[in-house]
C-alpha cells in the first residue's frame, strides 16, 4: 500500500479536473477521502481505485 497523502491541489491535478469539482465529489462523498483537522487529503491508492472503478471499457 502507498501510503502518500495528496492535498485537494495535488489530488485535483492528479485527476486533471477542477479543485471545486474534486471538493463537490468529496461532498457527494464520490471519492475516498481522509480528513485531518480541516485538511482534506486523498490517498495514492484511493485515486488509483477511483480512476480504475471509473473507466469505461469499450468492448
Amino acid at each position: 500500500m502507498n501510503n502518500t497523502l495528496l492535498n485537494v491541489q495535488e489530488a485535483a491535478s492528479y485527476l486533471h479536473i477542477s479543485i471545486s469539482t474534486l471538493y463537490r465529489w468529496v461532498h457527494q462523498k464520490k471519492i475516498k477521502h481522509a480528513k485531518i483537522g480541516s485538511r482534506v487529503l486523498f490517498s495514492n491508492d484511493y485515486l488509483k481505485e477511483f480512476v480504475n472503478n471509473n473507466t469505461v471499457n469499450n468492448e
